[in-house]
């Protein structure tokens, strides 16, 4: 059934005479008048709305009229189910609404902000022909890594960029929390609302709506809900899933052991006794968690791209809320939290420097390093993560397999990070730093400078 043009005209109005919400700023920096469509893909409640909502406050800061700013969200029931052809009843809309705006009278393009566009079948081809008019700057957002640009690049043949959005990263839950990042916070009181934030994103994630609610059951009844409308919205309905039980099993294993080696044979001869499933299901599975953005499975650095291929995986979860929902683990396992909040800082700075990459190190003998950073394809930074030094032979098992790396696959910059322990050591002629967690996920999403120093 087509969308009447007549509620489309409504919608466009409605949100134009509507008062925008307050805003917190991202780290992200969207170009707002680049000849591209912008894709930005993140999970669900990971702000990719509001972010919509900044760049219009930031377009009409610079004198852009509020006509000229149409924003459309997919997920509005009064436009389910909508159609490929129902752009042209968007487009029709708009020309009746703004006549001397898309005549030709005025120049300036108008911004188009289509929000969860995933929901569209076959979105793509219609979005191209908007773009194609000349009369849009495009914007596109989406809980789907099939925004990315490997596959975005393809669909709409090179016409977009493609900027990926995670929840808050520690620097942005500090600035939601008013509280001052500087050198001088760190011998101030402020340096206990410091740690204390950083115990709570251990505890709850970095989701927006989680970090600033005001008591931990809230923050518990928030990410519970968010667990079932992401199973049901972006798993269950989107990818048609028939055996819900084995999904649950999968999230809920995945959940549990985060930052730890995942293997699909391993896992689906275990899996089967219970429930019949086909291992291509499963991998299926696994992709649609993956494309989800709810999990990612970190590949293993190697020069051979058959051993890179072959190998089992480390898996993380997007934020470590959702693993006290959707886990089964009944004390906090602290050293393989620090590893996953590490690993999304690693993926919020690649996300901002797109020619940085991120794997694991094994080698034969078992020795294995968290986080291979790479830079242009060269190996740039070499990172363990380890909460607590302090027990027998602890420091030694985690500078050995760093130093042997550091050694085979050439890495520059040594590091290990700590839950508090701060210092540097030379062993062997390589230097090796001792960072704070919250310090290092700091200067990783280059927000104190100094303070990381």
């Amino acid at each position: 059934m087509r969308i009447e043009k007549r509620l489309m005209k409504e919608i466009i109005r409605e949100w134009q005479e509507t008062g925008l919400p307050e805003v917190l700023p991202r780290a992200i920096k969207l170009p707002t008048s680049i000849n591209k469509i912008i894709a930005i893909v993140g999970p669900r409640r990971s702000g990719k709305t509001y972010l919509l909502f900044w760049l219009a406050k930031d377009l009409l800061s610079k004198g852009v009229a509020r006509e000229k700013i149409i924003y459309i969200n997919f997920e509005d029931p009064r436009l389910l189910p909508f159609e490929p052809e129902d752009f042209e009843v968007l487009l029709n809309a708009y020309r009746e609404l703004y006549p001397e705006l898309s005549s030709g009278i005025v120049r300036d393009k108008a911004y188009l902000l289509l929000d969860e566009i995933q929901v569209v079948k076959n979105w793509e081809v219609a979005v191209r022909r908007l773009y194609d008019t000349g009369k849009f700057f495009v914007f596109i957002t989406g809980s789907s890594s099939k925004l990315l640009s490997y596959d975005i690049a393809t669909q709409l043949r090179g016409r977009a960029l493609t900027f990926e959005l995670f929840p808050f990263s520690f620097a942005e839950i500090l600035r939601a929390k008013r509280i001052e990042i500087n050198e001088m916070a760190l011998y101030s009181k402020a340096r206990f609302s410091i740690m204390k934030a950083f115990e709570e994103y251990l505890n709850y994630g970095g989701f927006p709506e989680v970090v600033l609610a005001e008591s931990d059951e809230l923050k518990w009844r928030i990410l519970k809900s968010y667990v079932e409308s992401m199973f049901l919205k972006d798993l269950v309905e989107r990818y048609e899933i028939r055996n819900q039980a084995v999904l649950r099993e999968l999230v809920k294993y995945l959940a549990t052991n985060i930052s730890s080696l995942f293997s699909v044979s391993a896992f689906f001869r275990w899996i089967k006794q219970a429930y019949p499933i086909t291992k291509r299901t499963l991998i299926h599975y696994l992709d649609y968690l993956e494309d989800a953005r709810l999990f990612f499975l970190l590949k293993k650095f190697s020069f051979s791209l058959k051993e890179q291929a072959l190998s089992p995986r480390k898996g993380y979860i997007v934020d470590l809320g959702l693993r006290q929902v959707f886990g089964h683990s009944y004390s906090q396992d602290l050293g393989k939290s620090l590893e996953n909040l590490v690993f999304l800082g690693l993926m919020q700075a690649k996300a901002k420097n797109p020619w940085l990459d991120v794997f694991f190190w094994k080698d034969s003998k078992k020795g294995e390093v968290d986080f291979v950073v790479t830079e242009r394809r060269q190996v740039s930074e070499l990172i363990q993560v380890c909460a607590e030094l302090a027990g027998p032979g602890v420091k030694e098992r985690e500078i050995k397999p760093l130093l042997v790396a550091a050694q085979k696959i050439k890495g520059r910059d040594l590091t290990i990070v700590t839950m508090d322990y701060e210092g540097e050591e030379v062993i062997d002629k390589k230097k090796i730093k001792f960072v704070p967690a919250w310090k290092w996920l700091l200067a990783k999403t280059k927000d104190i400078g100094r303070v990381a120093s």
